[in-house]
């Protein structure tokens, strides 16, 4: 057991002998001019940082490493300072895109060390806005491979013309909204709730103008967002007009078929039974027409509707065709109605009763037609015989 213990520690020791001295990297805030959004060739910047190196085993810093800076911003020029035990060893100022602390140049014994950096340059042009590279602090092997990243710090950078294009395109969209608003409200759809959608859009277009880029750019994908939930809303309104449409179209359909049905009497009528298929089919559709409206899908229902309008429309072109078939059907004898033939049996009667009367009176006028002419044209065609004088006076007396 003590044998084994002993192994053990010497095991131990023999590590950390084995183990080369090695130090940390360690750095503060990145003190950042101006915050927030740099703008494409144009905003200048300065980056304040300090590098802080914990020594192991009395080296600040392995000689054989080195620390790497690097920016993506044009025109950088680093300034630093070396502080050993408080007092500043200026170096001078770097004209690069990566400035490159050699262990050489950072490699001390039982001092207390740190670097102080300051960074200025210039935001990059870019044809698109993107996030770029503000400050990058690694720790680099000989051959120059990043052994670690010890900070990232990144900025974004915008393109003002991008912005304005995105807005542009996000009013015109807003342009065309308004006037599709306009023609379904003409149209007499409901739009109410469509325009409170477009009504959020501008809002949102309005603080666009005012924002910086990445703020501008989540007010435009809110009104871009308003934009679509408003022409949802319209579909829906289009949905709701094309199934009461269709609706309507069934209900004229229904009430031709009660009339053949009920005033003509064509019940179990051939002619009658395709109509009645065919309208039942149309009402399936306003039915599925409903389920999907209810469901939110807008556009399918809305499909669905105008096929059931169309079927509707159809088969109620196909009720006038069956009413026109009847009405040139040939028809039996037909009377009028009775107060309108009492008057011309009354006025026949009246007109019988006239010339029969004038016809008695004719007849009576010429059965007494005497003297020199003779009877008249009612008389007798012979001539009487003349009495005799004496049996006259007979008579009288």
């Amino acid at each position: 057991m003590k044998t084994g213990s002993l192994i053990i520690v010497l095991s131990i020791i023999f590590c950390f002998i084995a183990i080369p001295a090695m130090a940390s990297v360690e750095v503060g805030h990145v003190n950042v001019k101006p915050s927030g959004d740099l703008e494409s060739g144009k905003s200048n910047v300065t980056a304040d940082f300090q590098l802080s190196f914990i020594s192991i085993g009395g080296e600040t810093f392995p000689s054989d490493e080195s620390v790497s800076l690097k920016t993506e911003l044009d025109n950088p020029v680093w300034t630093y300072s070396i502080i050993l035990d408080g007092v500043e060893n200026p170096r001078p100022p770097v004209s690069k895109k990566q400035l490159d602390l050699s262990g050489w140049e950072l490699s001390y014994e039982n001092v207390d060390e740190s670097v102080k950096v300051n960074l200025k340059g210039m935001a990059p042009k870019v044809d698109s806005s993107r996030e770029i590279e503000l400050v990058s602090i690694n720790v680099a092997t000989p051959g120059g491979r990043v052994k670690e990243t010890v900070k990232n710090v990144t900025a974004f950078v915008t393109n003002p013309g991008e912005l304005k294009g995105d807005i542009t395109s996000v009013k015109e969209a807003y342009t065309k909204l308004e006037k599709d608003i306009a023609q379904n409200k003409a149209d007499g759809i409901d739009v109410s709730k469509a325009e409170a959608k477009a009504k959020d859009a501008l809002n949102s277009l309005n603080s666009a103008a005012g924002a910086s880029y990445s703020n501008a750019q989540i007010y435009i994908k809110n009104a871009n967002t308003f934009i679509k939930d408003a022409y949802s809303m319209l579909d829906m309104g289009l949905t709701q007009k094309a199934i009461k449409d269709a609706k309507e179209a069934i209900d004229k359909t229904d009430e031709w078929i009660t009339y053949f049905k009920t005033e003509k009497n064509l019940g179990s009528d051939p002619r009658l039974a395709p109509i009645i298929t065919k309208r039942e089919f149309a009402a399936e559709d306003v039915t599925d027409a409903k389920d999907l409206f209810d469901e939110g899908k807008y556009t399918e229902a809305r499909k669905k509707a105008e096929e059931a309008y169309k079927k509707a429309d159809e088969v109620f072109q196909e009720t006038q065709s069956l009413n026109e078939e009847l009405e040139a059907a040939p028809k039996g004898m037909e009377f009028p109605d009775l107060p309108g033939i009492l008057i011309y049996i009354v006025g026949i009667i009246i007109v019988v009763i006239v010339g029969f009367v004038l016809l008695r009176i004719m007849k009576k006028r010429g059965g007494k037609g005497g003297g020199k002419g003779g009877g008249g044209s009612f008389g007798s065609r012979d001539r009487p015989k003349k009495k005799s004088t004496a049996h006259q006076y007979d008579e009288l007396f």
